[in-house]
C-alpha cells in the first residue's frame, strides 16, 4: 500500500512557547464538541468526588465497550486522537499527532486550539468492521442518529488486517497504492523448489517469506485507479475495489467496499473518524432499529449537600457527611 506524505507542520517562533497538558487539550476538544463527551462527577463510596465522562448522546453497547477498554487520559487514545484530527483539517492545519498523541503538540496547533471558537461542523460517526460472523461487514454510527449504514466488505488475507481502532488521518477521492501482496505457499511447494536448486535445475530466483504463520511469496501490484480512500492504520484504508464479491479476507491489509457503499461511507464520515476493525461484535450487538438506541439518554447533574450524622455528632462536635441530593431538594 501506499503510505500518504504526512504534512509538515508549519513553525512558529515564539520566546515563551505554550505547552498545553493532554486534560487541556481534551477539555478543549470536548468544549467544541470534537470529542461528543459531557464531564461528570460522581460520589464515591468514601465520601470522595470521582471525575469521568458521559456521551452527549446515546451510543452503542459495543461503542461502550470500546470506550471504557481505553482510558480517556491515555494521550494516545484514538478516541481523543481522532477528535484532535478532525479540529485540525476543520481549522485548516496539518492532521498530525503531537509527540506523545494529544500531548506535545507543534506550537501552531497549540495556539489555535487556545484561541479557537469554532465547534465541529459535522456529526460524529464511527466505523465498525467485524469479521466474524461471516460474512465481513461494516457498519457506521452516526451521533444522534444510530445506526445508519451497513455492507459487506473485505478485510486483508492471512490476518492482514489487525483489530484494534485508529482514526482516519488521511483521505483521497482518487490515489494510487503500490506495495507487495502475499501469496500462501505450500511447504511442499518450498521443498520441491530447494531439491530442484540443490540438484543444479537452472530455477528463476524465487523468494519466500514468513507472514504471519504462513510461508508466503509476494506479488507486487500497482493500482492506479483506488477511489473513496480512507486511511486509518499506516497505510490500510477503507476504499473502494472492485471484486466480484465481498464479505471475505481478500485484500492485503485495507478493508474494501463496493463502489457505491465505499462513496456512501466517504460522503459520511470524516478526518478523525474511529475505525474499529474487531473480530466480532464488541460486546451486546444493537442493530440498525434497535430500541436500546432509542431510549432517552439519561444524564443526571450531581447534586451535594452535608448532612449531620446525629450518632457520630457530641455537644462539642458535629460531624458533617457529604452526600448526593437529588436535583429538586438541591433547590430548596
Amino acid at each position: 500500500m501506499l503510505l500518504p506524505a504526512s504534512p509538515t507542520a508549519a513553525v512558529v517562533s515564539s520566546a515563551s512557547p505554550t505547552v498545553l497538558s493532554a486534560k487541556e487539550t481534551r477539555h478543549i476538544l470536548i468544549h467544541l464538541h470534537y470529542l461528543p463527551l459531557v464531564p461528570e462527577k460522581y460520589l464515591g463510596t468514601h465520601g470522595h468526588i470521582h471525575k469521568t465522562y458521559l456521551w452527549r448522546f446515546k451510543i452503542p453497547r459495543a461503542l461502550q465497550a470500546l470506550a471504557a477498554s481505553d482510558s480517556w487520559q491515555d494521550p494516545w487514545n484514538p478516541l481523543v486522537l481522532g477528535a484532535l484530527y478532525q479540529f485540525e483539517a476543520v481549522h485548516n492545519l496539518p492532521i498530525v499527532p503531537g509527540g506523545m498523541g494529544i500531548r506535545g503538540l507543534p506550537l501552531n496547533i497549540e495556539k489555535a486550539l487556545l484561541h479557537a471558537k469554532k465547534t465541529d461542523p459535522d456529526p460524529w460517526t464511527w466505523i465498525l468492521v467485524t469479521k466474524f460472523p461471516r460474512p465481513e461487514e461494516i457498519h457506521l454510527f452516526m451521533g444522534g442518529r444510530g445506526w445508519i449504514f451497513q455492507s459487506k466488505a473485505n478485510t486483508g488475507v492471512m490476518h492482514a488486517t489487525p483489530d484494534g481502532t485508529w482514526p482516519v488521518y488521511a483521505r483521497d477521492t482518487h490515489t494510487a497504492m503500490v506495495g507487495r501482496f502475499p501469496i500462501p505457499v505450500s511447504h511442499a511447494q518450498i521443498r520441491l523448489y530447494e531439491a530442484a536448486k540443490s540438484a543444479g535445475y537452472a530455477l528463476q530466483s524465487v523468494h519466500y517469506s514468513h507472514y504471519h504463520h504462513h510461508w508466503v511469496q509476494y506479488q507486487h501490484y500497482d493500482d492506479p485507479d483506488i477511489r473513496w480512500v480512507n486511511y486509518f492504520d499506516r497505510g490500510r484504508a477503507v476504499h473502494f475495489y472492485p471484486r466480484t464479491n465481498y464479505g471475505f479476507p481478500q485484500s492485503a491489509g485495507c478493508v474494501e467496499l463496493p463502489e457505491s457503499a465505499a462513496r456512501k461511507v466517504y460522503g459520511l464520515i470524516h478526518y478523525g473518524t474511529p475505525v474499529t476493525v474487531s473480530h466480532a461484535a464488541i460486546g451486546s450487538w444493537d442493530p440498525p432499529g434497535s430500541q436500546y438506541l432509542k431510549e432517552p439518554l439519561n444524564i443526571k447533574p450531581l447534586h451535594l449537600a452535608y448532612r449531620e450524622i446525629a450518632a457520630k455528632s457530641t455537644a462539642r462536635s458535629v460531624h458533617l457527611q457529604l452526600v448526593e441530593t437529588s436535583a429538586s431538594n438541591a433547590h430548596q
